[in-house]
């Protein structure tokens, strides 16, 4: 590593650093959280574009990305554990800027790579997997949290046993239209289902991705046996809910998953005539072949 490499990676940190506290003093003092959401988008993208017009390189947008990333997880874990807190409340809105802050960088990178026209930027391909290979690693922790630790709780009681309990959504449509009759909120049921959704989405994205050299036989097996897995560990360990209305869900948001591979792969299919997984030098050097 030369000198001027060290000088940026410092200068990544440095900055990261100055936008992380930024993040963390507007979460503080502002009651507003979409504040703080609106900033953290912002600074992102400004640092994301700053760091790859200054380095020609995506290496140094994965290092802003996995630092913004650790640092605000690190900070959602204190004040989630110091609750309950006069002084700062933890929110769902800390889990939506540790999802900003991976999610800017490698958006604005695959647009990027998606309509430079040239090789002016370097090592995308190789961005993409780290940045994968790190969201994978905190999505199995997120995974962990939220199915044994504190895990998915629907707005009704567990079902006895019976039709309820192996039928797809019998007790969760019973729930809402007993809800829908008295004129209660169905917002607590809405929010349970879009929970574990969010949790399938990323399963069919990656899966996807890094089993797409597999037959299609072992993809369906692996995004059917996955949630299965969940499940089972979950009514053997006795650590949270074993429910077939959440194995249902998780696959949805598995085939929404898939769906986000399938359009972000045609996009870069008919605008660069390549896969986006698929690195730029190796399409060159398969055109001069």
């Amino acid at each position: 590593m030369n000198k001027q490499s060290v000088n940026i990676s410092s200068l990544v940190i440095l900055l990261s650093l100055l936008c992380f506290i930024m993040e963390v003093c507007i979460y503080y003092f502002v009651p507003q959280r979409y504040i703080a959401i609106l900033f953290a988008v912002v600074c992102s993208l400004c640092l994301s574009h700053f760091f790859l017009e200054s380095s020609l390189n995506y290496d140094y947008n994965f290092i802003h990305a996995s630092f913004m990333v650790i640092t605000s997880l690190a900070f959602g874990i204190i004040v989630y554990i110091i609750q309950p807190n006069q002084w700062i409340k933890y929110d769902y809105s800390i889990i939506v800027l540790v999802l900003l802050n991976w999610l800017i960088p490698f958006l604005y990178c695959c647009l990027r790579d998606l309509f430079d026209r040239g090789p002016r930027f370097d090592d995308f391909n190789l961005f993409f997997h780290r940045m994968s290979k790190f969201f994978i690693v905190i999505y199995i922790l997120a995974i962990l949290k939220q199915y044994f630790i504190t895990p998915f709780v629907p707005p009704y009681g567990a079902p006895e046993f019976g039709a309820r309990l192996f039928v797809p959504f019998m007790a969760t449509a019973e729930y809402i239209e007993e809800t829908a009759r008295t004129g209660q909120s169905l917002v607590p049921v809405i929010v349970y289902i879009a929970e574990i959704a969010c949790f399938g989405v990323p399963f069919g994205y990656f899966s996807r991705i890094y089993l797409r050299k597999h037959h299609f036989i072992i993809r369906l097996f692996a995004c059917f046996a996955f949630p299965f897995v969940l499940e089972l560990l979950q009514q053997v360990t006795g650590l949270g809910r074993c429910a077939i209305d959440d194995y249902v869900i998780f696959l949805i948001g598995v085939v929404a998953g898939t769906v986000l591979y399938h359009i972000m792969n045609g996009l870069f299919v008919s605008v660069t005539t390549r896969d986006f997984t698929t690195d730029r030098g190796h399409q060159q050097k398969n055109l001069q072949f």
